[in-house]
Protein backbone atom coordinates (compact mmCIF):
# COMPACT_ATOMS: atom_id res chain seq x y z
CA UNK A 1 0.00 0.00 0.00
CA UNK A 2 1.42 2.98 -0.55
CA UNK A 3 1.70 5.89 1.68
CA UNK A 4 0.65 9.80 1.10
CA UNK A 5 1.83 12.97 3.16
CA UNK A 6 -1.90 12.81 4.21
CA UNK A 7 -1.84 8.90 5.48
CA UNK A 8 1.32 9.70 7.74
CA UNK A 9 -0.05 12.44 9.13
CA UNK A 10 -2.94 9.81 10.12
CA UNK A 11 -0.02 7.46 11.29
CA UNK A 12 1.92 10.06 13.51
CA UNK A 13 -1.52 11.43 15.35
CA UNK A 14 -2.82 7.91 15.83
CA UNK A 15 0.99 6.85 17.19
CA UNK A 16 1.51 10.11 19.57
CA UNK A 17 -2.14 9.80 20.67
CA UNK A 18 -1.20 6.28 21.89
CA UNK A 19 1.93 6.71 22.97
CA UNK A 20 1.12 9.86 25.23
CA UNK A 21 -0.95 7.51 27.11
CA UNK A 22 1.73 5.07 27.46
CA UNK A 23 3.44 7.71 28.59
CA UNK A 24 1.33 8.60 31.66
CA UNK A 25 1.49 4.60 32.62
CA UNK A 26 5.25 5.10 32.44
CA UNK A 27 5.05 7.88 35.00
CA UNK A 28 2.22 6.54 37.60
CA UNK A 29 3.70 3.06 37.32
CA UNK A 30 7.55 4.51 38.53
CA UNK A 31 5.19 6.22 41.48
CA UNK A 32 3.88 3.05 42.45
CA UNK A 33 7.14 1.67 42.41
CA UNK A 34 8.59 3.84 45.08
CA UNK A 35 5.74 3.72 47.31
CA UNK A 36 6.68 0.20 48.89
CA UNK A 37 10.44 1.38 49.35
CA UNK A 38 8.86 4.02 51.58
CA UNK A 39 6.24 1.47 53.46
CA UNK A 40 8.98 -0.86 53.95
CA UNK A 41 10.91 1.41 56.32
CA UNK A 42 7.92 1.25 58.31
CA UNK A 43 7.27 -1.71 59.22
CA UNK A 44 9.29 -3.85 62.01
CA UNK A 45 11.32 -6.80 61.06
CA UNK A 46 9.88 -9.48 62.72
CA UNK A 47 6.95 -8.90 59.56
CA UNK A 48 9.25 -10.79 56.96
CA UNK A 49 6.75 -11.92 55.41
CA UNK A 50 4.89 -8.94 54.41
CA UNK A 51 8.78 -7.39 53.58
CA UNK A 52 9.37 -10.02 50.94
CA UNK A 53 5.63 -9.42 49.80
CA UNK A 54 6.54 -5.69 49.29
CA UNK A 55 9.82 -7.13 47.40
CA UNK A 56 8.14 -9.06 45.42
CA UNK A 57 5.53 -6.20 44.31
CA UNK A 58 8.06 -3.76 43.56
CA UNK A 59 9.78 -6.44 41.09
CA UNK A 60 6.44 -7.21 39.43
CA UNK A 61 5.69 -3.50 39.12
CA UNK A 62 9.30 -2.87 37.82
CA UNK A 63 8.97 -5.68 35.50
CA UNK A 64 5.54 -4.12 34.47
CA UNK A 65 7.49 -0.55 34.19
CA UNK A 66 9.97 -2.28 31.99
CA UNK A 67 7.54 -3.85 29.46
CA UNK A 68 5.84 -0.46 29.22
CA UNK A 69 8.85 1.92 28.17
CA UNK A 70 9.92 -0.82 25.88
CA UNK A 71 6.08 -0.40 24.37
CA UNK A 72 6.23 3.15 24.44
CA UNK A 73 9.66 3.65 22.45
CA UNK A 74 8.30 1.32 19.82
CA UNK A 75 5.05 3.16 19.46
CA UNK A 76 6.79 6.86 19.79
CA UNK A 77 9.50 5.97 17.55
CA UNK A 78 6.65 4.90 14.80
CA UNK A 79 5.36 8.37 15.65
CA UNK A 80 8.65 10.09 15.34
CA UNK A 81 9.25 7.90 11.51
CA UNK A 82 5.47 8.81 10.43
CA UNK A 83 6.39 12.83 11.48
CA UNK A 84 9.72 12.72 9.30
CA UNK A 85 7.96 11.30 6.35
CA UNK A 86 4.60 13.31 6.22
CA UNK A 87 7.25 16.30 6.41
CA UNK A 88 9.37 15.22 3.37
CA UNK A 89 6.39 13.59 1.79
CA UNK A 90 4.07 17.20 1.91
CA UNK A 91 6.99 19.40 1.73
CA UNK A 92 8.91 17.93 -1.22
CA UNK A 93 6.48 16.23 -3.11
CA UNK A 94 8.38 13.33 -3.24
CA UNK A 95 6.86 9.32 -2.87
CA UNK A 96 8.37 6.46 -0.94
CA UNK A 97 9.47 2.97 -2.98
CA UNK A 98 7.30 0.16 -2.08
CA UNK A 99 10.21 -1.15 -0.23
CA UNK A 100 10.36 1.90 2.07
CA UNK A 101 6.66 1.96 2.41
CA UNK A 102 6.77 -1.24 3.96
CA UNK A 103 9.19 -0.87 5.80
CA UNK A 104 7.37 2.26 7.58
CA UNK A 105 4.04 -0.41 7.45
CA UNK A 106 6.09 -2.55 9.61
CA UNK A 107 6.92 -0.06 12.39
CA UNK A 108 3.44 0.99 13.32
CA UNK A 109 1.13 0.06 15.64
CA UNK A 110 -2.19 1.15 15.02
CA UNK A 111 -4.44 -0.39 12.71
CA UNK A 112 -5.00 1.04 9.33
CA UNK A 113 -8.38 2.44 9.79
CA UNK A 114 -7.33 4.04 13.06
CA UNK A 115 -4.82 5.98 11.22
CA UNK A 116 -8.23 6.64 8.75
CA UNK A 117 -9.69 8.32 10.95
CA UNK A 118 -6.98 10.34 12.27
CA UNK A 119 -5.71 12.14 9.07
CA UNK A 120 -6.67 15.70 8.55
CA UNK A 121 -5.96 17.39 5.11
CA UNK A 122 -5.22 20.84 6.89
CA UNK A 123 -2.58 19.78 9.52
CA UNK A 124 -0.32 22.01 7.80
CA UNK A 125 -1.54 25.58 6.90
CA UNK A 126 0.99 26.42 3.98
CA UNK A 127 -0.18 27.07 0.84
CA UNK A 128 3.28 26.89 -0.91
CA UNK A 129 3.74 24.71 -4.16
CA UNK A 130 6.08 21.59 -2.71
CA UNK A 131 9.89 22.97 -2.63
CA UNK A 132 12.05 23.64 0.09
CA UNK A 133 10.38 26.90 0.91
CA UNK A 134 6.97 24.44 1.46
CA UNK A 135 9.26 21.82 3.59
CA UNK A 136 10.03 25.20 5.50
CA UNK A 137 7.02 26.70 6.55
CA UNK A 138 5.83 23.07 7.46
CA UNK A 139 8.73 23.04 9.54
CA UNK A 140 8.34 26.52 10.81
CA UNK A 141 4.50 25.67 12.28
CA UNK A 142 5.54 22.16 13.59
CA UNK A 143 8.14 24.14 15.47
CA UNK A 144 5.98 26.18 16.78
CA UNK A 145 3.80 24.14 18.04
CA UNK A 146 6.44 21.90 19.24
CA UNK A 147 8.25 24.64 21.55
CA UNK A 148 4.95 25.52 23.22
CA UNK A 149 4.29 21.92 24.03
CA UNK A 150 7.70 21.21 25.50
CA UNK A 151 7.40 24.03 27.39
CA UNK A 152 4.10 23.09 28.88
CA UNK A 153 5.21 19.77 29.69
CA UNK A 154 8.22 21.47 31.73
CA UNK A 155 6.06 23.44 33.41
CA UNK A 156 3.76 20.05 34.59
CA UNK A 157 7.17 18.04 35.43
CA UNK A 158 8.00 21.39 37.40
CA UNK A 159 4.58 21.84 39.26
CA UNK A 160 5.14 17.92 39.97
CA UNK A 161 8.53 18.70 41.66
CA UNK A 162 7.37 21.84 43.52
CA UNK A 163 4.29 20.30 44.79
CA UNK A 164 6.10 17.15 46.26
CA UNK A 165 8.43 19.48 48.00
CA UNK A 166 5.35 21.30 49.74
CA UNK A 167 3.69 18.00 50.86
CA UNK A 168 6.72 16.85 52.08
CA UNK A 169 8.20 20.12 53.65
CA UNK A 170 4.15 19.90 55.23
CA UNK A 171 4.16 16.26 56.74
CA UNK A 172 7.78 16.99 58.06
CA UNK A 173 7.53 20.35 60.16
CA UNK A 174 3.46 19.24 60.66
CA UNK A 175 4.52 15.40 62.32
CA UNK A 176 7.92 16.38 64.21
CA UNK A 177 6.56 17.90 67.40
CA UNK A 178 4.33 15.24 67.69
CA UNK A 179 6.52 12.01 67.45
CA UNK A 180 9.72 10.39 69.42
CA UNK A 181 13.08 10.14 68.09
CA UNK A 182 12.33 6.67 66.39
CA UNK A 183 9.42 7.82 64.36
CA UNK A 184 11.04 11.05 63.29
CA UNK A 185 13.55 9.03 61.54
CA UNK A 186 11.29 6.44 59.94
CA UNK A 187 9.50 9.69 58.39
CA UNK A 188 12.89 10.67 57.22
CA UNK A 189 14.02 7.37 55.96
CA UNK A 190 10.25 7.46 53.62
CA UNK A 191 10.94 11.13 52.93
CA UNK A 192 14.00 9.91 51.20
CA UNK A 193 12.82 6.90 49.59
CA UNK A 194 10.63 9.06 47.83
CA UNK A 195 13.05 11.27 47.06
CA UNK A 196 14.50 8.63 44.51
CA UNK A 197 11.08 9.19 43.10
CA UNK A 198 11.16 13.12 42.74
CA UNK A 199 14.86 13.29 41.36
CA UNK A 200 14.61 10.30 38.46
CA UNK A 201 14.46 10.31 35.27
CA UNK A 202 10.56 10.53 34.75
CA UNK A 203 10.57 13.48 36.70
CA UNK A 204 13.44 16.00 37.68
CA UNK A 205 15.47 14.59 34.52
CA UNK A 206 12.23 14.77 32.39
CA UNK A 207 11.69 19.02 33.29
CA UNK A 208 15.42 19.24 32.44
CA UNK A 209 14.77 17.39 29.25
CA UNK A 210 11.54 19.07 28.69
CA UNK A 211 13.27 22.73 29.12
CA UNK A 212 16.57 22.17 27.17
CA UNK A 213 14.19 20.43 23.98
CA UNK A 214 11.95 23.96 24.31
CA UNK A 215 15.16 25.71 23.62
CA UNK A 216 16.78 23.99 20.65
CA UNK A 217 13.28 23.94 19.53
CA UNK A 218 12.96 27.99 19.50
CA UNK A 219 16.48 28.18 18.35
CA UNK A 220 15.14 25.55 15.16
CA UNK A 221 12.16 28.19 14.35
CA UNK A 222 14.40 31.48 14.98
CA UNK A 223 16.76 29.61 12.07
CA UNK A 224 13.78 29.01 10.02
CA UNK A 225 12.39 32.67 10.43
CA UNK A 226 15.60 34.15 9.28
CA UNK A 227 15.41 32.04 6.15
CA UNK A 228 11.94 32.54 5.16
CA UNK A 229 12.88 35.20 2.01
CA UNK A 230 14.41 32.02 0.31
CA UNK A 231 14.46 28.74 2.19
CA UNK A 232 17.89 27.19 1.03
CA UNK A 233 17.44 23.67 0.46
CA UNK A 234 20.55 22.93 2.73
CA UNK A 235 19.14 25.26 5.16
CA UNK A 236 15.85 23.58 5.80
CA UNK A 237 17.31 20.25 5.38
CA UNK A 238 19.61 21.06 8.40
CA UNK A 239 16.69 22.58 10.04
CA UNK A 240 15.06 19.29 9.60
CA UNK A 241 17.41 17.31 11.02
CA UNK A 242 18.22 19.40 13.80
CA UNK A 243 14.36 19.53 14.91
CA UNK A 244 13.63 15.98 14.97
CA UNK A 245 17.26 15.42 17.38
CA UNK A 246 15.61 18.14 19.62
CA UNK A 247 11.99 16.56 19.61
CA UNK A 248 13.61 12.95 19.77
CA UNK A 249 15.63 13.93 22.94
CA UNK A 250 12.56 14.89 24.98
CA UNK A 251 10.67 12.28 26.51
Amino acid sequence: MPLTSANLVGYLRAEFSKSAKYRLWLFLLQLLAAVPAAIAVLIPDHYGDLLYALAFFSIALSALWWFVNTQYTRIRGAGQAALRGALLLGGLNETLSPSEAQALHERFTVKDSEAERCEKADYYTTKLEPDPARLGQMLEESAFYSERLQRMSAKVMLAVLVGFAIISAMIAFGVTPYVGRDVGQSITRVFLALVVFAMSADVFGAYRAHREAAKEIRDIRLRLIAADAHYPQADVLLAFADYHSAVEAAP
